[in-house]
């Protein structure tokens, strides 16, 4: 059985703890640079906690670790876990710059083991199916993609997420790096980007040193257009993706879980029916695959790097 690690016992690690352990292969490792949070995280998930990666490198015997940790240490985490021989599952952002996750993809090839990025998304079965009708021709030639991953992060201000030096940027580099992605993967490459980008004191919580607000326009190298718009800062959230052709729209909407295809016949938009499944149990077991040879990543290094790619092109768009 893979032996698995998990570095970063926050809640995003606490995800692919309990992840990996729906997949049938629990964690047998844990580290985080609160060792009260990281034996917690172990009891909690039968795993062993480590004082730091070093130690759990060296001792846990591991075959892969998931890359837990906030943005700015995802760089150097995964270039010793890669060059230890171990497989890496890096949450995103990849890195902070394109230098960095060129860094990382060497060490992976150089060392021969996977290296994977946590674009969940692609794993979500809603995504898949969307994914299929596109492939299928269900709304004809698609002409434009419209995503919306919004709502109130209470209390952000307290956090990592709006310290430049630790996330990189705000809820760009937090949130629409999962939206370029799914642009990617149902639509195609970029060509061109635009960005615009605020942060705005209110009742909900003070300006702050990243942004809290952005919306970014592209176009696919074969001409679609999309529209990316996020936010830590507005209320009502809202979570939807939106694909619109010649022939139809689809539409999924995350609060309800519904996907849906619209027609031109100007009947109720149809449901399509979704097979159940959590995306990062599904992501777990697929990594865990990828790390046994027996499948071909669906998310590779170079997607990685070239989200990061693209929101660095958005931030210099953007800037005044």
């Amino acid at each position: 059985m893979t032996r698995v690690g998990v570095v970063g016992a926050g809640g995003i690690g606490h995800t692919h703890l309990r992840a990996y352990t729906a997949a049938g292969v629990p964690a047998v490792a844990v580290t985080d640079v609160d060792s009260e949070r990281a034996a917690s995280a172990a009891e909690e998930f039968g795993a062993t906690a480590y004082p730091d990666l070093s130690t759990m490198l060296a001792e846990a015997n591991l075959d892969a670790v998931s890359i837990c940790t906030p943005p700015a240490s995802h760089h150097k985490a995964s270039l010793e876990a890669l060059k230890a021989g171990v497989a890496v599952l890096c949450e995103k952002p990849m890195a902070l710059s394109e230098a960095e996750c060129a860094e990382m993809a060497a060490a992976a090839d150089a060392a021969g083991v996977p290296l994977s990025v946590g674009f969940c998304h692609r794993f979500q079965p809603h995504i898949e199916a969307m994914r299929a009708a596109l492939t299928d021709g269900a709304i004809g030639t698609v002409l434009s993609f419209r995503n919306r991953f919004a709502g109130h992060l209470a209390g952000v201000e307290n956090t990592w997420f709006a310290n430049p030096d630790i996330a990189g940027g705000g809820v760009l580099m937090d949130t629409c790096v999962h939206s370029v992605d799914l642009f990617r993967y149902l639509i195609g490459e970029v060509a061109d980007i635009r960005a615009l980008h605020a942060t705005t004191g209110s009742p909900l919580g003070p300006a702050l040193s990243v942004e809290d607000t952005a919306v970014l326009a592209l176009r696919s190298t074969n001409g679609v257009l999309g529209v990316i718009e996020a936010s830590w800062r507005t209320r009502p959230g809202e979570a939807v993706v939106s694909v619109r052709g010649t022939d139809g729209t689809l539409h999924l909407d995350y609060g309800t879980m519904a996907l849906t295809l619209s027609t031109p016949d100007g009947s109720a938009p149809q449901p399509i029916e979704v097979p159940e499944g959590d995306r990062f149990t599904r992501q777990a077991a697929h990594f865990l695959a990828y790390v046994a040879g027996e499948v071909q990543p669906r998310v590779t290094a170079a997607d990685g790097t070239a989200a990061v790619a693209i929101l660095a092109a958005a931030y210099e768009s953007a800037r005044p």
